[in-house]
Order: C-alpha cells, then sequence, then structure tokens
C-alpha cells in the first residue's frame, strides 16, 4: 500500500502532463513548465538544508549507520533539483532535442521524462554512497509479494499514462506506440534461446565476482537472501518474474525507448537497478537491457517481456533449487 500511495503523486502528474499536451495549449505549457520548475527549485532548497542537518539526524534508530553520506545525499538533491529546473527552460530542450532527435521541446510529457530521468540517476547516487550499502544489510528489509507487485503495477500505469491513456490516444493507439503485439513463433523461439543465454552469462558473472571480490558478492548475496528469502514457491516467483518483466518492459522499452533510444535506456535501466551498489552484475542489467531494446526495435515488446520475464523465473527457480538442494548436501558424509 504504501507503494500505490507513494505512486500516485507521480501518476497524477504524469496525466495532468498528457492533459496539458493535449488540450492545454501554449499558456497550459508554460503553466505546467513553470509549476515544474517551482517544484524543482523546492527540490534544490530541501538538497541545500540537508547539508546543514546533523549527521545523526540521518542515522538508522536500529543501528546507529548513516542511511547514506549527506554530503553526496545532499549533492545528488541539488543535482536533480538543478536538472529539473533546467529541463524546464525551453532553449535546454531544445539542445537536448538536438541530441536525442525524438524530444520534442514543446511536449510537457517529454519535459517530465527528461526530468524523471534525472531524480533516477540522483536516486542512484544516494544508493551507491558510502555506508548505503551496509546500512541496507543491516536493516534486513524484506519485501511482499504484494509490494513488488504493488510497484510493477505503477510502472504499468506510468507508461500507460505517460503514452496518453484517457487523454491522447484510443486502445489501437496505445498498442501500436507500446509495441504490444501477438508474438510469432519464430519470435518467442528467438527470445528462449536469449533467456538461456543471459542464465548463462549471469552465471559466468556470478562466478568471476565470486573469484576477485567474494566479500562483495557475499554482502550482495545476504541482502538478496534478506529482501527476497520470502518467496519460496514456484507460484510466487512465477508472479514475481511476470510482475518485473512486465512492469519495468512497458516503461523502459515500450515508452521510454522510442523517445531516448536503445543505449540511453540501458543506461537509465542499468542505473536504476543499482540500489545495491555498482557491481558485476550492473553489466549484467546494461547487457540485458540492450538485447531487451534490439528485440523490442526488431519485433515488439510482448517479446521483450518474455524474454525479461521468462530470466527472471529461470534465475528464481535455480535459488529454489538451491535452496532445497542445501539441506541433503549437509547430509552428505564429508570426502
Amino acid at each position: 500500500m504504501p507503494i500505490l500511495i507513494a505512486g500516485l503523486p507521480v501518476l497524477v502528474v504524469i496525466l495532468a502532463a498528457n492533459l496539458v499536451t493535449a488540450r492545454g495549449g501554449e499558456r497550459g505549457r508554460i503553466v505546467f513548465h513553470l509549476v515544474l520548475f517551482i517544484a524543482n527549485f523546492a527540490l534544490l532548497a530541501v538538497g541545500l538544508g540537508l547539508r546543514f542537518l546533523p549527521p545523526d539526524a540521518l542515522a538508522s534508530p536500529e543501528t546507529g549507520l548513516l542511511l547514506f553520506d549527506q554530503g553526496l545525499g545532499s549533492a545528488s538533491l541539488i543535482g536533480m533539483g538543478l536538472w529539473g529546473m533546467a529541463v524546464c527552460l525551453k532553449p535546454v530542450r531544445r539542445f537536448l532535442g538536438r541530441i536525442l532527435p525524438s524530444i520534442d521541446p514543446e511536449s510537457p510529457v517529454h519535459t517530465l521524462a527528461l526530468v524523471s530521468v534525472g531524480y533516477l540517476l540522483g536516486n542512484a547516487a544516494i544508493s551507491v554512497s558510502p555506508g548505503a550499502l551496509d546500512a541496507l544489510a543491516e536493516a534486513h528489509i524484506e519485501a511482499t509479494l504484494f509490494d513488488v507487485v504493488a510497484q510493477q503495477f505503477v510502472f504499468v500505469l506510468a507508461a500507460f499514462l505517460g503514452v496518453g491513456l484517457f487523454t491522447r490516444r484510443n486502445g489501437a493507439e496505445l498498442n501500436a506506440r507500446l509495441g504490444l503485439e501477438r508474438p510469432t513463433w519464430p519470435q518467442i523461439w528467438t527470445g528462449v534461446r536469449w533467456m538461456l543465454f543471459f542464465v548463462i552469462l549471469q552465471g559466468c558473472i556470478g562466478a568471476a565476482w565470486v573469484l576477485f571480490d567474494a566479500a562483495g558478492a557475499e554482502q550482495t548475496s545476504s541482502i538478496n537472501q534478506s529482501l527476497l528469502g520470502s518467496f519460496d514457491t514456484v507460484q510466487e516467483w512465477f508472479l514475481l518474474a511476470a510482475a518485473a518483466g512486465l512492469g519495468e518492459e512497458l516503461l523502459f522499452r515500450g515508452a521510454l525507448q522510442p523517445v531516448f533510444g536503445i543505449l540511453p535506456v540501458s543506461l537509465i535501466f542499468a542505473v536504476s537497478h543499482v540500489q545495491y551498489g555498482l557491481s558485476p552484475a550492473t553489466l549484467a542489467v546494461f547487457l540485458l537491457s540492450v538485447v531487451l531494446g534490439i528485440i523490442r526495435k526488431r519485433s515488439n515488446t510482448t517479446v521483450a517481456i518474455l524474454v525479461h520475464g521468462g530470466y527472471n523465473f529461470i534465475l528464481g527457480l535455480l535459488s529454489l533449487l538451491a535452496l532445497y538442494m542445501e539441506p541433503l548436501m549437509r547430509q552428505l558424509p564429508p570426502p
């Protein structure tokens, strides 16, 4: 429920941006960009204020560990505010439009997308700040199936509202814009092969990570176990994988890729998965995103959803297998 409540204002702003784009006219666009500019100025002020808080105000009450580095957290919020204020200015959007030709400098929806990318990068900077990973490991946060499904439901709504649900496009136009088509059997077979390739790649990267940074790999594994340890049935992993594949692919490949392109979206996608810190797994996520982007471009988003969801499901089944095998391995006599 907290995820849905936190996501509601974001969805409202996305809907407002689309309404202004569809029916607001020049005056509506000016007002929208002005309000967005003021909101980002407030974020800048929060970042400046954070710099002068006492350090213990940012410590976890249970462990006493700092939730994130105060200086970097302040700088991230300041950077997010400055970026948001900058892209609210039409000359800046026109400049960005020369770098990313699909950007429409007049569109409030594209302005909001640019602001959101800045927020994502700033949040990632906070996530990888010194001490953040230790605080996350000590917190022992446990995600529930409802949490995961709720988050992905927000992503699905953001994708549909972002491309014009209820405002700019009908059902057929929405499906075409998001790349939702019925996949062919050759497309599905290609997707299955990519699933298996990335499972093998994930295993190779994981093995190399343990070899060269055993402590870091162990810490990330412990956080994953704490976060997802309650998922101990095939049905739960299927729902988790299906939700993640559907929500993330609709948002990143369906809604954002036609605007930003494959490589920028892949960088954004990889950055959105650095909540456990920068690691070799980040490279695997980036490569997966590039391939999913190519699949979306050459076939459709539906195949990308199947590949993403299937990849997550196979990893979940392997983790369940390891969980079930562990007691049996302990019963074996020593060599």
